[in-house]
């Protein structure tokens, strides 16, 4: 079938790139000084989450007694 991309050749030159890259790259990196990916997804999610609900509060208005009891 002409056209047809083939999964495992492409994952193939994938994974040899990246090898290719981290042997060339990898001392350089300081890998040490990078943030933790788990607390950099967590504080991103927070903020996300602040950000929805100062656009809730303003939306409800921040008195509003229901807002205020269940939220």
């Amino acid at each position: 079938m002409a056209g047809k991309i083939e999964v495992k050749d492409d994952l193939q030159m994938l994974a040899d790139f990246m090898l290719e890259m981290i042997l060339k790259y990898g001392n350089k990196v300081d890998v040490d000084s990078l943030p933790d990916p788990e607390v950099y997804f967590l504080v991103q999610s927070i903020k996300k989450l602040n950000k929805l609900m100062a656009e809730k509060r303003e939306e409800v208005g921040s008195m509003d007694i229901e807002y205020v009891m269940f939220t």
